[in-house]
């Protein structure tokens, strides 16, 4: 699993979602530098290498609504561009070089998840915003202060660092006008660090951007100068910027004190400051009651570790502590991402009528926003993370993952149900409206439980597609792989509704439960489960799928399939588990190894083209007219070059292993009472 120890405090919501961005490890890249971040991380297990479009970067990183754009993407396995999924928008796309796109008009400013569609199925997502700004691109060549690139104010200044050298730009302002910009480099997706730096027509420093944030007040009407760079000096295409200096907006004042204990009831929510005095709350309480206090404010962005005190208050005056609570429950089981949540949760019950006194407070000692929510039901917030191969247990790796079913296969996506609680009901998910030849098999989560999947099957003939999900709301991904996440900075993103795509390689095997989805036994029991298994002609290995939805994976169970076989099962013993008597949504994962042929459509239409050139050769030569010279001739070049084509091809798409993912359908595993002895 990933430690993720911090997040950072930015929150914006737009038609895409949420962002947030959390940073796993207590050092900052600035600190440590960035180690070489590989396409395809070296991992202690296994990793996926069957292709899968991964965007690295893109430019530009924002536009205005209803203007045109030429879009570059960069990655890997992009081919066969077909779309882009930009928020709820598909937007068609040929190429993935200065491709040509006009944004809808109806696009509110905001950050949104942008993904290209291609062959291969969906990519992971980059952030792309909207705002009502004008764009302009930084020449490149404006890197010395009398080189400096006019601009002006309210105008969005776009680039990447293509050398180590700062970029200069020239701006005039208007005096004693506050002015302000803003660039996260983590929240757009790039690893720019950036650093702003405002001078006067002397040269004179007068303002430096900190905590990603510049804003100064020019003396006088006049000509200023912003300095950008990378704080380490880095560059390269993954180094992008994008920054607009406008006038500021009114800091906001401060909230007032309020009463010392402020009365509440239920349900009810209230805002607040930390330390402003108004942190204590009184609840008047029924025997029979039942409900959750949740504290929110981590979860909002803010880097804030709230930490909720309840009391019981007696007749007389006097308080008896009840609950302390700091962060919210550990996920059970655990996701493959640890997704890092500060905030406090406390489900409560009374046995009798009482009075509690609520108490908040920020061990980071800020005075920043929260908020306090009391609520009859459990709150539920459901984060989708892509697949991956599980690491081995000592291994620290971060993944992209993938999100794309081979056709004939099932993908499973990993569901995170964050703020749960033992008053959390089951939670049973599923997209109703999918891409031509895919079906969603739904998901379930049980009770009290924080993890389950939602599965796909794609069929053998399923045209390639990528598809935006209703259901979650919320995605996290990796925003670049890491060899080692206790040495280098894994940063984990918070974005919009995930998606799904379908890919146009086929599946090795499919793995399906035998008779029936659910099955029962005691807590203390054994069980088996039949599987049938459905192999690719080229694929005859044997089979080793963990079960997910228990426990650790890597600890778990497994359903060993011989090789050749088309038959397996899964055999548990659930006493040493020590489970509780309840449903439990599951699934089978492991790789699989098969040869693939990357360009083979590009390979059928080259033996296709010569095999058409060697044709019209044939026909030029037997052709009795004047001109058969000439012809002859016109068609030997053109099969020369149709044959050096399929010759160069031919050694470009010699068929090579790639790891594939295997999932098996969900299933529900529903444990009874131990047996009696």
């Amino acid at each position: 699993m990933l430690d993720c120890m911090f997040l950072y405090p930015f929150r914006q919501r737009a038609e895409a979602g949420s962002f947030v961005i959390s940073r796993p490890g207590c050092f900052s890249s600035s600190r440590l530098g960035f180690s070489i971040f590989l396409a395809l991380t070296a991992a202690a297990f296994c990793q996926i290498t069957a292709p899968s479009p991964v965007l690295s970067s893109i430019s530009p990183l924002g536009a205005k609504p209803g203007t045109q754009i030429q879009l570059t993407l960069r990655g890997t396995d992009l081919d066969a561009p077909l779309a882009i999924l930009l928020g709820q928008h598909r937007l068609p796309i040929s190429t993935i070089h200065q491709a040509k796109l006009t944004l809808p008009e109806t696009l509110a400013p905001g950050l949104y998840d942008l993904r290209l569609v291609g062959r291969w199925g969906v990519s992971n997502p980059r952030v792309f915003e909207i705002a009502p700004h004008p764009s302009v691109p930084s020449r490149g060549t404006n890197t010395r202060r009398d080189s400096a690139q006019p601009i002006l104010l309210n105008t969005a200044i776009e680039g990447h660092f293509t050398s180590p050298a700062p970029l200069w730009f020239r701006f005039q302002a208007p005096g004693d006008q506050p002015l302000q910009a803003h660039y996260h480099g983590h929240r757009f997706d790039t690893r720019t660090e950036l650093v702003a730096t405002v001078f006067d027509a002397k040269g004179r420093e007068l303002a430096r951007m900190k905590n990603s944030r510049l804003r100064f007040t020019p003396p006088a009407h006049g000509d200023y100068w912003l300095r950008l760079h990378e704080l380490m000096h880095r560059s390269g295409e993954e180094f992008g910027f994008r920054l607009t200096l406008s006038p500021a907006t009114p800091a906001n004042g401060p909230l007032s004190h309020g009463q010392a204990i402020r009365p509440i009831h239920l349900p009810e929510t209230v805002q607040g400051t930390f330390g402003d005095g108004s942190s204590t709350f009184e609840l008047a309480v029924k025997k029979g009651d039942s409900f959750v206090i949740q504290v929110l404010s981590h979860q909002l962005g803010h880097a804030t570790d709230p930490h909720l005190l309840i009391e019981t208050v007696k007749p007389d005056g006097s308080t008896s502590a009840l609950a302390e609570i700091a962060d919210a429950p550990a996920l059970t089981p655990a996701p493959s991402l640890r997704l890092d949540n500060r905030d406090p949760i406390h489900a409560y019950e009374a046995k009798a009528d009482a009075t509690l006194r609520l108490h908040l407070s920020d061990n980071f000692a800020t005075h920043l926003p929260f908020e306090l929510r009391l609520r009859r039901d459990s709150p539920r917030r459901l984060v989708a993370l892509q697949a991956q191969l599980p690491n081995a247990a000592n291994a620290r790796s971060a993944q992209l993952g993938t999100a794309n079913v081979t056709r004939g296969g099932i993908l499973a996506l990993e569901v995170a149900a964050l703020n749960r609680t033992s008053l959390s009901p089951p939670v049973e998910f599923k997209q109703e409206q999918v891409a031509e030849g895919l079906t969603c098999l739904g998901g379930f989560i049980g009770s009290g439980q924080s993890v389950g999947y939602l599965a796909f099957q794609a069929a053998p003939s399923a045209p390639p597609s990528g598809l935006l999900l209703n259901l979650p709301t919320e995605s996290a991904t990796v925003l670049f792989p890491v060899a080692d996440s206790t040495r280098d900075s894994a940063l984990i993103r918070y974005g919009g509704p995930p998606a799904i795509g379908v890919s146009t390689f086929s599946t090795p095997a499919l793995v399906q439960t035998l008779g029936t989805e659910t099955f029962t036994a005691a807590v203390d029991g054994k069980i088996e489960i039949p599987l049938q298994v459905s192999r690719h002609a080229d694929f005859t290995d044997a089979l080793k799928l963990s079960v997910h939805g228990l426990g650790d994976p890597t600890k778990a169970a497994t359903a060993d399939i011989a090789a050749k076989a088309n038959s397996g099962k899964l055999v548990l013993d659930l006493k040493p588990l020590k489970l509780a008597v309840g449903d439990y949504g599951l699934i089978l994962q492991g790789p699989a190894k098969m040869k693939i042929q990357r360009l083979a459509e590009e390979l059928a239409a080259a033996h296709q083209k010569a095999k058409a050139a060697a044709a019209a050769l044939h026909q030029a030569k037997t052709a009795a007219t004047p001109q058969a010279a000439e012809l002859v001739k016109a068609a030997e070049i053109t099969k020369a070059e149709a044959d050096k084509a399929l010759q160069d091809l031919s050694a470009k798409a010699t068929a090579k292993d790639a790891t594939f993912l295997i999932c098996s359908n969900p299933f529900r595993l529903h444990l009874t009472a131990p047996t009696k002895p």
